[in-house]
């Protein structure tokens, strides 16, 4: 009887030790993320951007907002891959404020009521007179590459 206590209270035990430690996307030198709505320059690895937007709207206008996809399970990650993949227009770090939600659209799965919306972010860098506001799509994948006047991360 003891035998059989022992081996549930350990099997227990080993369960909730699992169950307990937190699930995160890989972050540099192992550190925890600190999540996408403080400031920018968290941990989340960044994606590959290797071109700049020839189109001066991409990214600046609710129209033509940077696809960066993932929807609701991967996409708010998605947007910080990329966000940590841009660069000031000479090689300088950014920061990246979360400014809030605009311009409701429909998508066939996922979202609320079938309905996303785009994240807008305000980015800054030393030495930058006023801040560029970012237009950022979760739900529509579409090629990356930084907006005209920032650079990135190769």
């Amino acid at each position: 009887m003891k035998k059989g206590s022992l081996l549930l209270l350990g099997a227990l035990s080993v369960w909730s030790c699992e169950t307990a430690r937190p699930k995160t996307p890989p972050t540099y030198g192992g550190a925890a993320s600190e999540g996408l709505y403080e400031k920018g320059g968290s941990g989340v690895l960044p994606f590959l951007i290797q071109a700049t937007s020839s189109d001066d709207t991409y990214g600046f206008t609710a129209n033509n907002p940077v696809r960066v996809g993932g929807g609701r399970e991967a996409g708010v990650r998605n947007q910080q891959r990329y966000l940590n993949a841009l660069l000031g227009p000479r090689g300088e770090p950014i920061n990246y404020e979360h400014e809030g939600n605009c311009c409701a659209f429909k998508i066939g799965d996922g979202g609320i009521d079938n309905e996303g919306q785009l994240d807008v972010y305000s980015i800054t860098w030393k030495g930058q007179k006023q801040p560029l506001k970012l237009y950022l799509n979760m739900y529509e994948e579409g090629p990356l590459a930084a907006p005209v006047g920032l650079s990135a991360a190769r």
